[in-house]
């Protein structure tokens, strides 16, 4: 039970983390200040000190622990690399952050409880206008082994899903994207999908760290059913992670990070997966990815799995 309530706190912190704009003038789009000229004469050591007088009080502790943990302002040369860092990425199709065109396929097994499991085909189609905003659309076509005594397979349509968005704040090393979600329940049968029409806000973080080569993005979605069948069982649900991006050229990346799941419409209950992605430019214009992941606990929970494993093809384009 500690690790259900100490994980999940943790990818709170990592998404407020990168919330957070790394300092004042870098939040106002300017240079940092210079640095003071360093002289040949070391520092002097921090004096410890037991007298309740002169030693740090416990708010002083903290803010100096926090300014050890949290984002750093960036000097010139590393703004240069975090940009570049940034545009990769965009170009790759790992940012959630950036305002690009895409064509997107992919198909995804997925292992579930009590031995059954689904194959998802998955069309997705991204048109950015003007930089500015992004309208998503996926179309999923689901194959359902249920794994059950006298219930047969099924397949067809699943339920669309948009994403309407838009690049709210950027800054060197750091970007926040908002927007909302829609689902619509197109599922041709009730298994292959929710019954419900859902909507809800979602927000992305990008923020840089150029001696790494890599960006941690951070994301935050929500879910809410606000029509639909009466018959079938209300959507609250919402889905947190964190992902360690890694550009290791114009040609190659890798990821990994934790995605976290509540499920407000069954008493609270929890899910997290472990998802790892590995990807190849294979061509100036089109990326292939594989992406397994791996779920820890919450297999029952929507959004939960034992496993599942992804593979697919995307193309990024300008916006109109």
């Amino acid at each position: 039970m500690l690790i259900r309530q100490v994980i999940p706190a943790f990818a709170w912190f990592i998404v407020a983390l990168s919330l957070l704009p790394a300092s004042l003038p870098t939040a106002l789009g300017q240079e940092p200040p210079a640095a003071p000229p360093a002289t040949s004469e070391p520092e002097a050591a921090p004096i410890e000190t037991d007298d309740p007088a002169t030693a740090p009080d416990e708010e002083t502790r903290k803010r100096r622990l926090f300014k050890r943990l949290g984002p750093q302002a960036l000097t010139p040369e590393e703004q240069r690399e975090a940009a570049r860092l940034s545009r990769i990425a965009a170009k790759q199709g790992t940012d959630p952050t950036a305002i690009l065109g895409r064509v997107q396929v992919a198909y995804e097994y997925t292992a579930l409880t009590r031995g059954s499991r689904t194959n998802t085909f998955v069309e997705r189609v991204d048109l950015a206008y003007r930089g500015d905003w992004v309208l998503r659309v996926d179309a999923p076509q689901i194959w359902l082994d249920p794994n059950l005594p006298r219930a047969s397979n099924q397949s067809g349509m699943s339920d669309l899903f948009a994403r309407v968005g838009s690049l709210v704040y950027k800054a060197p090393g750091y970007a926040f994207f908002a927007g909302m979600d829609f689902g619509f329940p197109t599922a041709v049968y009730p298994a292959l999908g929710l019954g419900k029409y859902t909507i809800g806000p979602l927000a992305a973080t990008a923020r840089a760290f150029p001696k790494l080569h890599s960006i941690l993005f951070g994301f935050l979605e929500h879910q809410l059913s606000v029509g639909g069948d009466p018959s079938r069982q209300n959507v609250q649900f919402s889905h947190l992670g964190a992902i360690w991006n890694t550009v290791w050229s114009e040609r190659w990346w890798t990821q990994v990070g934790p995605s976290f799941g509540l499920d407000w419409e069954r008493n609270e209950k929890t899910n997290m997966n472990l998802e790892f992605e590995g990807g190849w430019s294979i061509t100036r214009e089109w990326r292939v990815f594989v992406h397994p992941a791996v779920g820890l606990w919450g297999r029952d929970v929507l959004g939960g799995y034992d496993w599942a494993v992804q593979a697919g093809a995307r193309r990024m384009f300008p916006s109109f």
